[in-house]
């Protein structure tokens, strides 16, 4: 039977919606960061899945909805990115204030654009799944989306408006069905993997890719970039269905075997350094 507890913490601004998962032992702390706006939708399943995988590896683990999203308090309208990032904090802060145990983040896609160096300075390790840190590209192909659908007012004339950020005039926008502040698209567009300094916290990146393909150049450089920042790094590839773009919901069992052992190494990091020192001394 597990342990969970679902509640509205409050925020920096108003409530949000969280479910904790706490085994009866634990051994490290887990908040799930959701990805933005239709990301969250085609995640939500599988981050669910991941929690209770990390609960029975004895990590409490937090879910929750950033504010003016899911069934957190407040509009998206009232949202912008400082505010989600205090909410992480928060969160952060309250965890250490009642616990010395470490406390991780695990951040799929999108969800790396939250991402601060106050933020890395409170966690002990992050878990990246498929991350994109070019919030330029990440509102680029959010808004082609919305002209895709014809979901805009203009449709012949306002794909030169986003390009240039015209529609930044417009007290909200509204994109794909998310009505929101343009400065909220704006600070999301200004993040970068070149706003955070060197981390030297446990880094897992897991990357979707097939044995026969190639990594693209965008992907390599943004590896290369968090390898430069993080000397910690570990690539994990994962050979597997791409759950956020299906249609239909699924579930990459090959990916949670892997992060099933990754969270078996937080939850035991002295017992993992002394197999692995085992194994050195027998070797040499």
């Amino acid at each position: 039977m597990i342990s969970t507890k679902v509640e509205f913490y409050q925020g920096t601004k108003g409530p949000l919606f969280r479910i904790i998962r706490t085994p009866e032992k634990v051994l490290a702390h887990l908040i799930f960061i959701a990805p933005l706006f239709e990301q969250a939708n085609q995640t939500r399943h599988h981050i669910t899945r991941s929690a209770i995988n990390a609960y029975q590896q004895g990590l409490q683990s937090f879910v929750f909805d950033h504010y003016g999203t899911g069934d957190s308090g407040g509009e998206l309208t009232e949202a912008n990115l400082a505010l989600w990032q205090q909410d992480i904090l928060l969160q952060l802060a309250d965890i250490a204030a009642h616990s010395t145990q470490a406390i991780y983040l695990s951040l799929p896609l999108s969800a790396v654009l939250l991402l601060s160096n106050e933020i890395l300075r409170q966690v002990d390790g992050v878990l990246l799944q498929q991350p994109d840190f070019n919030g330029k590209r990440f509102v680029q192909q959010f808004k082609r989306l919305a002209l895709a659908a014809q979901l805009t007012k203009n449709n012949s004339t306002e794909s030169d408006d986003f390009k240039h950020g015209e529609l930044s005039e417009q007290p909200l926008i509204d994109i794909a069905g998310y009505q929101m502040q343009p400065s909220l698209l704006d600070a999301l567009a200004g993040q970068n993997l070149n706003k955070l300094a060197d981390f030297h916290i446990d880094c897992y990146w897991f990357e979707w890719q097939s044995p026969s393909e190639e990594l693209s150049l965008s992907r390599l450089k943004q590896q290369q970039g968090v390898e430069h920042k993080n000397s910690k790094l570990r690539v994990e590839q994962v050979d597997d269905v791409k759950f956020w773009q299906s249609t239909e919901l699924q579930i990459a069992q090959a990916f949670l075997r892997k992060e099933l052992r990754v969270f078996s190494k937080l939850a035991f990091p002295q017992s993992n350094s002394a197999k692995l020192l085992s194994s050195k001394t027998e070797t040499n």
